[in-house]
């Protein structure tokens, strides 16, 4: 009986053992911090594009925790266009500047793409 207790209190302290080391699944990768994110979309200090709200009557982003309006300002600058995941900021001297919602993300065609675009 004593061997059967000894044995079942062995198991029962390697399952806590084993369930220790496990990995959180709904961790994300290393590497996909938010901070070091954050650091790369903004080396200069500027504006960050946050998140894009389009709808068939508003066009809206949130450029650095404030919610802007299309043709409003933020800061000196009025936002001029609102896209699908970028945004166009005007300044008084017109000159553009274009926020991207995922700047380190480079968009590429598909490897049939350009193939089926073509005709023959």
């Amino acid at each position: 009986m004593t061997r059967r207790l000894v044995f079942a209190a062995l198991w029962f302290y390697c399952a806590f053992a084993v369930a220790q080391t496990m990995r959180d699944p709904t961790r994300p990768p290393p590497g996909l911090g938010g901070v070091q994110a954050s650091a790369a979309q903004t080396p200069s200090g500027g504006p960050v594009l946050q998140s894009i709200f389009l709808s068939p009557t508003r066009r809206a982003a949130i450029i650095s925790g404030q919610l802007v309006e299309r043709g409003a300002h933020y800061g000196d600058a009025q936002l001029a266009d609102v896209g699908h995941d970028y945004v166009v900021l005007r300044n008084a001297a017109g000159m553009l500047q274009v926020l991207k919602l995922y700047p380190a993300v480079e968009k590429r065609p598909a490897k049939g793409a350009r193939d089926a675009a073509e005709p023959d």
